[in-house]
């Protein structure tokens, strides 16, 4: 079959900052659709938000979408516009699956993948092209007349087995993100969390189970991306890429051993750090130059009500560790919780100034759908638009404050974490000199505002 998988356009900050990398979850079903004997493009609508024409979905015989939260109303628009055309159309990603009754009511979409689409994608194709019973077929969501049927989960995919992903179906050189000036492409070493965060969807989309790649596979990815297409920056996307410190160490030491010139960086875990120094100086002599550490907040309570595992004590301890090894933090923050005022939001702010990581990112709390949150909150939500799911924007009405009030706090976070002192200030105007995740279009937009 011709297959068409598209990515939606990008929206909120991400189409402000023109922040682009390549769809990596398209990529990986494109690479086993190819393998099973289909013919596959895919069309990146971050590149190209009016880029798909009608001929593009005419010549295909099946249209796969893929959709978070924020963008199913654009997915649903290519939906509506593949089903005019006469084509089925398959959707997938969280958004979907866990709002599949709202998906399918549209009435453009005819089967959701849940979860990994790898193995289920062709069984699905297989099944349609037989005329097989897809009752019988794990891991979709489907309608029956009125009714909308949903099989039994697939199993989950040996991540090991799995073909690399289909790079050479898009042109990885369009893509925007960098870090110290060089072109970053993502990579995924491993998939399923067994944290159990209760903003984060993660664990309910791939499961509790970590499945990891073997540090092999990691390096022969990464050979393929250092010889063929020429890449010096790595972002590695996992959840959580240090959650087997052993793994990282001889990864990293692959990565010398090969004489990769390559800059990285990677999310982590405050915990994660603190307890092994020896694999931080083993990824700062590999190249890893910036880590993502979700530092959330000041007060050790909402920690374990957002079902984190770290403790604020051990933050500071974290952040030294990586600074003392060359490698950049970039800590992330979340205000708004349930329980919180807004004294302990100040502190927060707070926190992230004494902290002084080299960037800050801060959120407001947000339920999405397929989160222990979402279904905590649901009673509370009073937006609908799912564009405004964008950790901008408070969607359920707080008990203590107000939606403007909160509003104002985001401003104010960043307003004090970058007016810290006149060396933050200087780095503010030259961060997109040193490195770069797009953070320096926000940072730039940050200092208009206020400087």
């Amino acid at each position: 079959m011709r297959v068409l998988l598209v990515n939606p356009p990008s929206t909120g900050v991400f189409t402000t900052i023109g922040l682009t990398m390549p769809p990596m979850g398209l990529l990986y079903i494109a690479a086993s659709l190819e393998q099973a004997g289909h013919n596959v493009r895919v069309r990146d609508l971050q590149l190209e938000p009016d880029g798909l024409a009608d001929n593009d979905m005419a010549e295909a015989d099946v249209v796969g979408i893929t959709s978070d939260t924020t963008r199913i109303e654009k997915a649903l628009r290519i939906a509506r516009r593949a089903s005019a055309l006469g084509k089925p159309v398959v959707m997938g990603g969280p958004h979907p699956q866990f709002m599949a009754a709202e998906v399918l009511g549209a009435g453009h979409v005819q089967y959701i993948i849940k979860g990994e689409a790898e193995l289920t994608f062709p069984r699905l194709l297989e099944t349609v092209a037989a005329g097989g019973n897809l009752a019988a077929t794990a891991g979709l969501i489907f309608r029956d007349g009125a009714r909308v049927v949903e099989t039994p989960p697939a199993s989950p995919p040996d991540v090991e087995l799995l073909p690399l992903p289909a790079r050479h179906l898009i042109d990885l050189h369009r893509y925007t993100a960098t870090m110290n000036g060089v072109p970053l492409t993502p990579v995924v070493t491993s998939r399923g969390c067994p944290g159990g965060c209760s903003f984060c969807s993660s664990a309910n989309f791939f499961g509790r189970g970590w499945r990891s790649r073997s540090p092999e596979s990691v390096l022969a990815e990464l050979d393929e991306l250092y010889h063929r297409y020429g890449c010096r920056g790595i972002a590695f996307v996992d959840d959580n890429f240090s959650l087997d410190p052993e793994r990282v160490i001889k990864i990293a030491a692959g990565i010398r051993e090969r004489g990769f010139d390559l800059n990285w960086w990677n999310f982590s875990r405050v915990d994660t750090i603190v307890r092994n120094p020896e694999m931080v100086r083993a990824m700062a002599a590999a190249g890893s130059k910036t880590v993502y550490l979700g530092i959330e907040s000041a007060a050790d309570e909402v920690l374990q009500e957002l079902g984190k595992k770290g403790r604020t004590t051990e933050a500071a301890a974290a952040v030294d560790l990586l600074k003392e090894n060359g490698i950049e933090v970039f800590g992330s923050y979340i205000i708004g919780h349930l329980n919180e005022q807004r004294r302990d939001i100040e502190r927060t702010i707070d926190m992230a100034v004494r902290l002084d990581t080299d960037v800050a990112q801060f959120s407001i709390l947000t339920p999405y759908p397929g989160t222990v949150l979402y279904d905590q909150l649901k009673e509370r939500i009073f937006i609908r638009r799912w564009k405004f799911y964008d950790g901008l924007h408070l969607v359920f009405r707080h008990p203590h404050i107000n939606r403007h009030l909160l509003q104002v706090l985001l401003l104010k976070a960043y307003f004090r974490f970058y007016r810290r002192s006149r060396r933050a200030k200087k780095e503010l105007r030259t961060y997109g000199r040193r490195q770069d995740l797009g953070v320096r279009k926000i940072l730039a937009c940050v200092y208009d505002l206020f400087f």
